[in-house]
């Protein structure tokens, strides 16, 4: 293996190989996902209720933490919640103490979810999108793992949003 080589390797498994993509079967209440939203919108199949105008699209359309907050594996679909570093109007806190999985900073930096956008997500989008996640199977980032009630209340904001879903 020549020097170009082996630095496409490295940088193969620097970029891809260290980051471990979810499988399905991982997508549970709970989970906490680095998601390519741009990926998403390619792959179809998602929907939003983040507010759209003439002039602006209020959904994420970057490289952002999810947090799936309920599974319908008779649909093959999740809700999930964007995550944020920083409070924003319309985001809340989510606690320290409810956190799981230690990867990227995640058990101590301040994270903020979005109350007025939702996103409804096939499952196996979520997956093939998810190639920058940070964690490791078997190791992965949560949020109220088993705390139905704590996870209910965060999908319970979609029913309170004014705007609809709508394909993204």
């Amino acid at each position: 293996m020549g020097h170009g080589e082996r630095d496409d390797a490295i940088l193969r498994w620097f970029l891809i190989d260290s980051m471990t993509a979810f499988a399905v079967a991982e997508v549970l209440p709970g989970i906490v996902a680095r998601v390519d939203t741009q990926r998403l919108r390619a792959l179809g199949g998602s929907e939003t209720n983040a507010q759209v105008t003439d002039v602006e699209d209020r959904a994420v359309a970057d490289v952002r933490d999810f947090l799936v907050v309920s599974v319908d594996t008779g649909k093959n679909v999740c809700m999930a919640v964007p995550l944020y570093s920083r409070s924003s109007p319309g985001s809340a806190p989510l606690s320290t103490a409810k956190r799981s999985g230690d990867a990227d900073g995640w058990l101590i930096g301040e994270v903020q979810y979005s109350r007025w956008q939702h996103w409804r997500i096939p499952l196996a989008a979520l997956a093939a999108a998810s190639v920058q996640e940070p964690s490791e199977t078997g190791a992965r980032r949560g949020f109220a793992i088993g705390d139905a009630d704590a996870l209910q209340d965060l999908a319970n904001w979609a029913t309170r949003n004014r705007c609809s879903f709508r394909p993204i």
